[in-house]
């Protein structure tokens, strides 16, 4: 599927680290699109390496790199062999989704050749305490819900690739900027409680803005009616002070 309203971060934090190859962690809620991200990051980059997926046994991974490296005969080794044998094959970049899952021994043995490798990874905050040493120095880059703009295309593409018959403006509006949400939608599934904040999601502060501005306006008047100068001007500052409080927030919104 394709990244739609990615650009901009793939232009900006993805594409110049993979392109110097430069270690990072993409980090965000479940269902964000990590994971289109990190692959599309692994099909770009230029070097020996190799796609780990941290649900697969220690085992398992060992001998993909084993594999990746050219190693002979690394099915017939023993872990402990094939670690020593590992460590001292080429340089391979590794590419590691759902870190939070990976098993403890995985993340040892990455610690242990994170000095020396590429490691770039993507989980969902908050990360286990033996993690943390493996992510020394990587820029944490925070994946979030896709624009507005692009949320009908979003939607466009999930039913072309599904062939759903859930009308696209559903899709658009109910995904809220979330991959993973828009395919259940597609499917005709429930794909998480409404209630749910989603990271990046714009917030309508309208309503918020509408009760203060109308309660400092009301609280002038009664100011003004009552003779009270300090209500009066309390209401006046309080005017002024929502005004300038709703240009800040809506600039802040912009960017």
């Amino acid at each position: 599927m394709k990244l739609i309203g990615r650009d901009k971060i793939l232009e900006r934090e993805i594409a110049p680290r993979t392109q110097k190859r430069t270690p990072f962690v993409l980090v965000g809620q479940r269902g964000i699109g990590k994971s289109m991200i990190l692959e599309w990051a692994y099909e770009e980059y230029k070097k020996n390496k190799i796609y780990l997926k941290s649900t697969n046994t220690y085992s398992h991974n060992l001998r993909e790199i084993a594999k990746a490296q050219g190693i002979e005969g690394y099915s017939k080794k023993k872990n402990t062999d094939l670690e020593i044998e590992i460590i001292k094959g080429i340089e391979i970049a590794v590419f590691i989704d759902n870190i939070e899952r990976a098993t403890p021994k995985l993340i040892t043995f990455l610690t242990s050749v994170n000095e020396i490798w590429k490691i770039y990874m993507a989980g969902v905050e908050p990360f286990r305490e033996e993690l943390t040493r493996l992510m020394w120095g990587k820029k944490k880059i925070k994946i979030i819900a896709i624009e507005k703009k692009y949320r009908t295309k979003l939607a466009e593409e999930v039913i072309s690739n599904t062939g759903s018959i859930i009308n696209r403006n559903i899709i658009a509006v109910e995904s809220r900027g979330v991959p993973a949400r828009a395919w259940a939608l597609a499917r005709g599934e429930v794909p998480r409680d409404d209630a749910e904040r989603v990271a990046g999601e714009e917030i309508n502060i309208a309503p918020v803005l509408l009760i203060a501005v109308v309660g400092v306006v009301v609280l002038r008047y009664i100011g003004m009616g009552m003779g009270e100068k300090d209500l009066y001007i309390l209401g006046g500052i309080g005017m002024g002070a929502a005004l300038f409080m709703r240009y800040f927030i809506f600039q802040a919104m912009k960017k």
